[in-house]
């Protein structure tokens, strides 16, 4: 069953939505479609995003990208008493809580233990969230995983060689990021970081498409814009 799902990767942006279906396969990944789908409002766009999920097989999982921007990143030192998972999450949200000063309803958060002393918390607003999906909604869309864009970023360092820290793309407004050590937003370029970009230098640019081991021309103009959705469907599990 896992080589037969549709791993598709959902990345909404202004004035289009980008997505990419990667197939796992004993080579690699290989790639079944992609759509560039314009978004000119109601009630056209519901219709189309419907259209989109009648594309797609039975056997599918669905991740969304969400805007590192809008995103909180949070380091909190552990409690000097161990809890059980459930008391620590619910430790986490009234902490997170406190610090931003925001009841814990209007929040919804994940986090890692960063090592034996911290925890590294990603947070965002209910309300930002509801407002990308409402759409997808609108046309019937079930998404099962929501993923900041520029944590996405993160599928592909497996694919640099030891001496490159990381990758960094720019989404037209702003630059993301993504190291072993972290991920971001900024309004400047990091040094050091390859572009994620279809160029054949590969000392500065990183190819997104070099992900996937089977690709079926045609494939899109304006290739670089797909990044997100690839490293969404190549995280997939």
């Amino acid at each position: 069953m896992a080589y037969r799902r549709w791993h598709v990767g959902l990345h909404i942006q202004p004035d289009c939505v980008l997505s990419v279906a990667l197939q796992r396969t004993r080579a690699g990944w290989a790639l079944r479609r992609w759509w560039r789908l314009p978004l000119e409002g109601e009630p056209g766009d519901a219709v189309r995003l419907r259209q989109w999920r009648q594309e797609l097989p039975l056997q599918h999982r669905i991740m969304l990208a969400f805007p590192a921007a809008k995103t909180l990143q949070k380091t909190l030192p552990r409690p000097q008493l161990a809890l059980l998972e459930s008391d620590e999450s619910r430790w986490i949200a009234a902490t997170l809580a406190q610090h931003l000063d925001m009841p814990q309803a209007d929040l919804v958060f994940d986090y890692t233990a960063r090592d034996t002393t911290e925890f590294t918390v990603t947070a965002a607003r209910k309300r930002d969230i509801a407002q990308l999906q409402e759409p997808l909604a609108a046309a019937g869309v079930r998404v099962d995983a929501i993923t900041p864009d520029a944590c996405a970023l993160q599928n592909f360092l497996p694919w640099l060689a030891d001496d490159q820290p990381g990758v960094t793309w720019h989404n037209g407004e702003q630059w993301l990021w993504a190291t072993h050590s972290g991920w971001g937003c900024s309004q400047e370029a990091e040094p050091g970081l390859l572009q994620c970009a279809a160029d054949p230098d590969e000392r500065r640019y990183f190819n997104p498409w070099k992900t996937v081991s089977q690709l079926y021309p045609p494939l899109p103009q304006a290739a670089d814009d797909f990044a997100i959705a690839i490293a969404l469907a190549a995280g997939g599990h």
